[in-house]
């Protein structure tokens, strides 16, 4: 026998001795089998017809014939820079050892898992190196991290783990007795870790409970990514067989495509995550009574339909209760549970308290077809976060004409024939009811003709869109979705009427349209406008639904939400006072949500970002302190929530927000090094989300804007020894994600911003060229979003800024005339917006700033009655800003300066 052969030999024998002979020959072929590997087990099988005790023995007994087993004792054998202390467990692969480290560097207890010396092959090997790789890439709270690797002397390669001192999750569950609720924000926590795991392209292919370990403090730790595939390289195709015929996965826990040896993918683990929630809520494993048959088990996985987790509840004894059956259509075979028990002798939870959403949505996990999953273990956690606060869940169970058109699909002749018998009944009283049938299939084509639009529309945007929602380089397929959508979308927004579960599918729609068009800090096409008016329509629908049913707390955070991002786009599209609107809208309801939910997190964290948001706009018209009472109190929320959660992303990432939009205001105020301070400490907090959500652009954006406003800090406060340097480094983000987007107007709309930074920072240097020349090339980026979009303000007003910033440069170096157009351009932009927007004080000090300028070219140039007409204008603005108490600290006594400049031009 070949040593290389002997461990796929092994794993093959433990399956086949307990089946009779000619299940074996079937088991076998259905194998695909290497000519060789089929020919050695077929050869040990028969041995068994001359030895009369083989039977007796298992495979890895029978083993020991062949391989000796020195590994029966590892305790206090010392692999690299560890001492084992004892085994924790062992599977098919090798053991994990409870280890000490011994080098004395520090106290250090690792769990070390070391591949078996028989099992110590070239692919298995490549599987082992694979592992090490995916927990090298894996940095997250809860899944343990990797430590240490290496080989022994003897080229076993080991790994050194962080060692988990806890329970399997059913257990913690059954031993701390928690309630339902604690139950389900655990399993929301181990949906995060997972999600985490996907974002990385990484499959774990064996989520089980004694894979998920939870320590005695309650935080759960994802475990063994043994079996895992890393979905960016894929593993190769004989390892991975190899690795399915030697049974690593566990069938309880597998998906019906891992068993069936079909495409794996992250809704496989959705699948497994499914099974463990079932678990949790009922005690039982779906198809436990299965489990002794690896047949069995098998069928079932693939061919039966779970029950109902509630219906399998016994209040006091943890066994199935009187209804041994989910309902079904005729055909439609669910599994009963076996009454062998596996959980408590008292089960805590009621079949009552499961019953319903909760029913719905371990079932939607467990789906048989992939397609009908959740599309993500993120997705699966949002939906028990919505059933924890009352809200409407996604999950539905399958209708009655599913589970016929299943029942069809398995009984097709019968079904046909049936049929046959059912029309020649009918057929004699036909035509008397023909007419009447003609009237009812015309309503009934109506009706299935507007539930399929309707059921496409949402599959576009609800299902489809969210997968790539926030992947980087997505935004071409995101708008041919919301085009095909919308055409279905317009068919059906006529017809709402006072269908208000329709209104709110349309108002969801609308936003995600919105979304795509034009949003602030998404990979979006830069369309405000039209992002308006679909936040708009959606707005309009929203209220709608939350007249008809005030209570209501999911109609008004949909409504809340609108309100809040309707308020960032008009922001941004230099509609301050409608903003401002938007924003107080919103802060009421806002305030309302945390008010009635007091313990959720997420209602707290969104009224912070809120106020963190509504306070640029008294911080971008030098009202500091009215911005920081804003920041103060979301400082305060935030602060609050993190005592209780430090390491909550979505905390993190509100923290971030607010460094970066308070630290404005602080250097506004005058305190440059608090704000620097404050800034450096988001860039390294905004690196860390960067790190944990790769494939999000959201948060990779989040790290750019901390470092573009540092550069601004720098620049409005003219410290000229860092300030090229620091503005030079915001470029390389948007200019390479926009040369992988181009359509990206977000991304643009960026690289204008670092590019007009960065020519005022070469001019506080006195390096005027490059100034115009960074300058030229903002307005050239800004200049291509304003013509796709002429109508937005802020384009056209940050054209007219960086024109100014350009004619400044060019009065140093002497060139007046093209100083005088660029300007003269400037004033003519900036006047309309200032006349629509009043309430933006930053924009009537750029006017004045455009007034001084070109009054100084025109003064160059010999034009003094053309000077004192614009140096005049210049001291009217400032006058109207010092009445506004609008002024900068850092302009001084700008009144007194410009008068002393007017009598120059007389003289």
């Amino acid at each position: 026998m070949s040593a290389e052969n002997w461990p796929l030999v092994k794993a093959i024998l433990d399956e086949v001795l307990d089946l009779a002979p000619p299940e074996r020959a079937i088991f076998l072929d259905a194998g695909g089998l290497k000519p060789e590997i089929r020919a050695e087990v077929d050869a040990l099988l028969a041995f068994e017809d001359d030895a009369q005790g083989l039977m007796q023995l298992s495979a890895v007994e029978f083993a020991k014939n062949f391989i000796d087993d020195d590994e029966s004792d590892m305790s206090g054998q010392t692999v690299g820079a560890y001492r084992i202390v004892r085994e924790l467990g062992h599977g098919g692969m090798g053991a994990v050892y409870l280890a000490e480290r011994t080098d004395g560097k520090f106290t250090q207890r690792v769990a070390l898992k070391l591949l078996k010396r028989e099992m110590n092959t070239s692919a298995l090997r490549r599987h082992f190196e694979q592992e090490r790789e995916i927990l090298a890439s894996l940095e997250h709270p809860n899944i343990a991290r990797l430590l240490d690797a290496g080989t022994t002397e003897d080229r076993v390669p080991f790994i050194a783990m962080e060692y988990v001192d806890g329970l399997p999750i059913g257990e913690y569950c059954r031993v701390k007795n928690l309630d339902l609720n604690a139950r389900l924000e655990l399993f929301r926590t181990v949906c995060g870790a997972v999600d985490y795991a996907h974002q990385n392209l990484i499959v774990h292919r064996d989520l089980k409970p004694s894979n998920v370990m939870v320590t005695h403090d309650g935080v759960p730790k994802l475990l063994d990514f043994g079996i895992s595939k890393i979905l960016s390289k894929g593993i190769d195709d004989a390892d991975s067989a190899t690795i399915t015929r030697m049974g690593l996965m566990t069938p309880s826990y597998a998906s019906p495509e891992q068993l069936q040896k079909k495409s794996v993918t992250t809704l496989s683990d959705v699948y497994s995550l499914g099974v463990i929630l079932f678990e949790m809520l009922s005690g039982h494993r779906p198809f436990e009574s299965k489990e002794n048959d690896l047949r069995e088990i098998y069928s079932a996985v693939i061919e039966h339909e779970p029950m109902l987790p509630s219906s399998v509840i016994d209040r006091h004894t943890g066994e199935m209760t009187s209804e041994p059956y989910a309902k079904s259509v005729p055909g439609n075979v669910t599994e009963p549970v076996n009454v062998r028990h596996t959980g408590p002798t008292s089960w805590t939870l009621s079949a009552g308290s499961v019953r319903g959403d909760l029913d719905n949505i371990v079932l939607k996990a467990m789906r048989k077809e992939p397609e009908r999953r959740y599309s993500s273990a993120g997705n699966l956690a949002e939906d028990i976060r919505r059933h924890l606060n009352g809200l409407t869940v996604t999950a539905r169970p399958n209708t009655f004409s599913y589970r016929v058109t299943k029942f069809v699909g398995r009984n097709r002749l019968g079904v046909l024939a049936a049929a046959v018998i059912l029309l020649a009944v009918v057929g004699g009283v036909g035509t008397t009811l023909w007419q009447a049938r003609v009237a009812s299939a015309e309503r009934s084509r109506a009706e299935k003709r507007f539930n399929d639009v309707r059921k496409l529309a949402n599959s576009y945007l609800f299902d489809v869109y969210p997968e790539i929602e926030n992947l980087e380089g997505s935004l071409k397929a995101r708008e041919a979705i919301v085009k095909n959508a919308l055409e279905y979308l317009d068919s059906l927004s006529a017809e709402a009427g006072s269908d208000l579960e329709l209104q709110a599918e349309l108002a969801t729609a609308y936003e995600k349209v919105g979304d795509v068009q034009g949003a602030l800090n998404n990979s979006s096409l830069g369309n405000t406008h039209a992002g308006l008016i679909s936040y708009e329509k959606a707005r309009r629908l929203r209220e709608s639904v939350l007249a008809a049913s005030p209570a209501d707390i999911e109609a008004k955070e949909q409504l809340a939400n609108n309100y809040y991002v309707s308020a960032r786009t008009l922001w941004n599209n230099s509609q301050t006072n409608e903003a401002t609107e938007m924003f107080e809208s919103g802060l009421k309801l806002r305030r309302q949500l945390a008010a009635a939910q007091p313990d959720l997190v997420e209602a707290k964290n969104r009224l912070a970002v809120l106020l963190i948001d509504y306070a640029a706009i008294p911080n971008f018209n030098n009202q500091a302190e009215k911005a920081l009472a804003l920041y103060n109190e979301a400082f305060t929320i935030i602060s609050d929530l993190r005592s209780r959660d430090p390491e909550n992303p979505d905390l993190k990432k509100s923290l971030t927000r607010l460094i970066r939009s308070q630290s404005q205001a602080k250097a506004t105020l005058g305190d440059f090094d608090g704000a620097i301070a404050d800034l450096n400490m988001a860039v390294g907090v905004s690196k860390e989300l960067a790190v944990q959500f790769p494939k999000d652009f959201r948060v990779q954006r989040a790290a750019w804007l901390t470092e573009s406003i540092i550069c601004e800090v720098y620049v409005n406060n003219s410290k000229t020894e860092k300030s090229v340097d620091v503005c030079a480094k915001t470029i390389d983000f948007p200019a390479k994600a926009l040369a992988h987007e181009p359509e990206n107007g977000v991304v643009a709309y960026d690289l204008a911003v670092s590019h007009f930074n960065l020519s005022r920072a070469y001019r506080l240097e006195g390096d005027l060229s490059r100034s115009i020349a960074s300058g030229d090339r903002a307005v050239e980026v800004m200049a291509a979003l304003s013509a796709k979009e002429p109508e937005n303000n802020e384009y056209k007003r940050n054209i007219a800024a960086y024109e100014t910033e350009i004619g400044r440069g060019e009065i140093g170096l002497a060139r007046y005339d093209q100083a005088a157009e660029r300007l003269a351009r400037a004033i003519k932009t900036l006047i309309p917006i200032v006349a629509n927007d009043p309430g933006t004080t930053t924009y009537l000090y750029d006017l004045g700033l455009a007034h001084r300028l070109l009054a100084q070219a025109l003064n160059k140039k010999g034009d003094r009655p053309g000077a004192l007409e614009h140096i005049d204008e210049a001291i009217a603005i400032v006058a109207e800003l010092k009445a506004k108490n609008s002024l900068r600290d850092a302009d001084g006594d700008l009144n007194t300066e410009l008068e002393n400049e007017k009598l120059t031009y007389t003289k």
